[in-house]
């Protein structure tokens, strides 16, 4: 029953790859406007230059005039595959039945899904079809073949369309823009959407999967080697090793923080950086609870700014300015060495730390340590001003900052902001002008703590994370003679090891390039000198400048772009159509069904996307619950007949999709039509994401 089904998804001859400008997701949504709204009523496939419904009818694709910014951005879209997922039983799966494992570890579809998959031989033990009531023991491996559905991604129009396609393998020119190649290294500026290498939903449609697809020869499987990282939402420069020696050298030197520093360019609201005040004043109200997502996490009033400052005792004079003042922490940390006691404002948070969960290889574990007793660590929530050597004087402020964005343009703040300090060379003064020496640029270097808030959905937080920290009243609320006086109740797990472990010190730098009045944003350079996940959002969002289309951390989703955002609202109103069924009444052959228009027959959420909503029962039940394998059809027919995901993508409307094959259609006819469901919900499901974020990598 299996039929060696083991393994499907990986030759790259299954890739079928469509590449289409994104202009054409709103020749699709024009289209279905044109025919009342129904969803039902437009279904279209690519065919060079036109779409083409279910019926014949076809449409001649124009330009579309003054479309928005982006619209000659390309989409990468991969067809559905059948695709095996395998793992081996984990300890804890043992003497569970392999339907509750499905259901309890995995959840993307139903138990009934997983029960009639087990059934069906799409779930596999060790090779074998075994029972739903089947038990794990250990040294199982359970494997589940599905019919992959992938989210689209965004690719610049850099490259030719040919390059893309699937008969074009070996094109010259490159699918993803290449900065760089020698024998050992490959520099490339990554698209935003596109994750590196395969994660979560993304597979084929990753970069290392791309160039493994366009020249196997080259870029094949075990040819590349990952570096360092880059959010799928952040574009910019790559690092890809040759060989694992060299990724594991300068990983290692990134890692270490040794000779290593990366620039960022972003663009955020507001005029840099002067909301930082205002925020803090907004943060002293906030009352945020736990289930605060991608915010500032803050339940302590702050009733001091988070500037730090000297203390000015037994450092000689007041007034005194020179520039080889030790900063007030490194890494966004107070390490032994720092003089905490000269230094004020910001705040120090105490998170303790373990050796829990952590590798020590090569390394001395403190004995203390090794008995399992953790330590502290002393975070920084502050800032500072250096100039771009490093150098502080505390006559400056943020509105020096600001200043700089008039005295000198774009080129010239970043040729002499990424400066590297030269040994011997002269130290500048604060009134330092262009003509009597290399201009001062200034930095403000910001600390703040950051953690992952939830590894399922990728969300993270900053803050001063007090409501992890235990208070004295927590303390007063413990102490059995209070007989429960306190009106705040004890919180028994406040503090713990399980609680705050993943809080982590950080730091970044930013500085001014510019400002734009009309849209009140700023484009800023930043310079992380930690690596947390998400920092620099993070850090921005807590400075009160998110970046301003990320729409996570306090961004918009289409800022500034009116037109996107319509396309994106009636993008989303033709899925929920297509979901709900709502006003959907009329066939592809002119047939009314009342039924279709009733909100009963919803059957997928509202905001429903292929990769992010689980799959319903209802859903089940009309895909897969109610059909049986007929005879002489193949296990991997089967499992395309039976998609949950590929019922999603036909909707309420065509639910009996493949039942017509009993009115003499024939398969490949279904076939055709199914990819064409597809391809319009891909689309569509595109223009409801996240198109990427206004944070590029610079330079490294």
């Amino acid at each position: 029953d299996s039929e060696n089904v083991i393994g499907i998804g990986s030759p790259s001859e299954m890739l079928n790859v469509e590449v289409v400008p994104l202009s054409k997701a709103f020749e699709i949504i024009s289209e279905t406007v044109k025919t009342n709204g129904s969803a039902a009523a437009m279904t279209v496939r690519p065919t060079g230059d036109k779409v083409v419904s279910c019926d014949g009818y076809s449409v001649k694709i124009a330009p579309l005039p003054q479309l928005w910014h982006d619209h000659r951005r390309r989409v990468r879209i991969i067809r559905p595959y059948p695709f095996t997922f395998a793992t081996f039983a984990k300890s804890r799966w043992i003497g569970r039945t392999v339907v509750e494992i499905y259901h309890e570890e995995f959840g993307s579809y139903p138990r009934s899904y997983y029960e009639a998959a087990v059934q069906a031989g799409r779930i596999l033990v060790s090779g074998k079809k075994v029972d739903s009531s089947y038990k794990i023991k250990g040294g199982d491996e359970l494997t589940h073949t599905v019919h992959r559905h992938e989210p689209a991604v965004g690719l610049d129009n850099s490259a030719s369309l040919s390059s893309f396609s699937t008969g074009q393998i070996g094109s010259e020119t490159p699918p993803i823009h290449i900065i760089h190649e020698d024998d050992s290294l490959l520099v490339v500026d990554k698209p935003s959407t596109l994750p590196i290498h395969p994660c979560g939903g993304y597979n084929y449609n990753s970069m290392f999967e791309i160039l493994h697809h366009w020249k196997p020869d080259l870029y094949g499987s075990g040819k590349l080697f990952t570096i360092h990282r880059l959010d799928r939402l952040t574009s910019g420069i790559v690092m890809i090793a040759k060989n694992s020696q060299l990724a594991s050298s300068l990983g290692r030197c990134i890692m270490d923080r040794d000779g290593c520093e990366k620039i960022y360019l972003a663009r955020v609201m507001g005029k840099f950086p002067l909301n930082l005040h205002q925020n803090h004043n907004q943060r002293d109200s906030t009352e945020s609870g736990d289930n605060c997502r991608g915010s500032i996490c803050n339940h302590r009033r702050v009733h001091h700014p988070w500037r730090f400052y000297r203390d000015q005792e037994g450092l000689g004079h007041p007034q005194s300015q020179q520039h080889d003042i030790e900063p007030p922490c490194q890494y966004g940390e107070f390490s032994a060495r720092t003089k905490w006691s000269v230094w004020k404002g910001g705040l120090k948070i105490t998170v303790p730390d373990s050796n829990e969960g952590k590798k020590m290889k090569g390394k001395s574990v403190d004995p203390i340590m090794a008995c399992g007793e953790s330590t502290n660590t002393d975070a920084a929530l502050g800032y500072w001003i250096t100039d771009q050597h490093g150098k502080m004087n505390e006559a400056w402020t943020i509105h020096n900052i600001v200043d700089q964005s008039t005295k000198f343009n774009m080129e010239e703040i970043l040729e002499f902001a990424t400066e590297s300090t030269v040994d011997g060379g002269s130290e500048y003064e604060a009134d330092a002008t262009p003509t009597t020496a290399t201009p001062t640029i200034h930095w403000l270097n910001f600390a703040c703590p950051c953690r992952v808030a939830s590894h399922k959905n990728g969300i993270c937080e900053a803050g001063d994370f007090s409501q992890y920290i235990p208070t004295k009243t927590d303390e007063n609320n413990n102490d059995d003679t209070n007989n429960g006086k306190n009106n705040k109740p004890c919180d028994k797990n406040k503090g713990s090891l399980t609680r705050v472990l993943g809080i982590k010190p950080a730091q970044t730098s930013f500085t001014l390039l510019s400002y734009d009045a009309s849209s009140d944003t700023s484009l800023v350079l930043a310079k992380p000198v930690t690596g947390r996940t998400h920092q620099i959002r993070l850090h921005l969002q807590a400075l009160g400048h998110p970046i301003a289309n990320d729409h996570c951390y306090g961004g918009e989703l289409w800022f500034g772009d009116e037109e996107g955002k319509e396309m994106c609202k009636k993008s989303r109103e033709f899925l929920d159509r297509l979901d709900g069924g709502d006003d959907v009444n009329v066939d592809a052959d002119g047939n009314s069904d009342v039924a279709c228009g009733s909100s009963s027959r919803r059957i997928a959420p509202k905001n429903s996307t292929i990769s992010d909503v689980p799959a319903t029962e209802a859903e089940i039940y009309h895909s897969a619950a109610n059909r049986s394998r007929e005879d002489g059809e193949s296990i991997l027919e089967f499992i395309e007949k039976t998609c949950v995901w590929c019922a999603r993508c036909r909707g309420v409307a065509n639910m009996g999709h493949w039942d017509r094959k009993n009115d003499g259609v024939d398969r490949e006819t279904l076939r055709e039509e199914q990819e064409a469901f597809v391809f319009r919900r891909v689309l569509m499901e595109f223009l409801v994401r996240s198109q990427g974020i206004w944070l590029h990598a610079l330079q490294y």
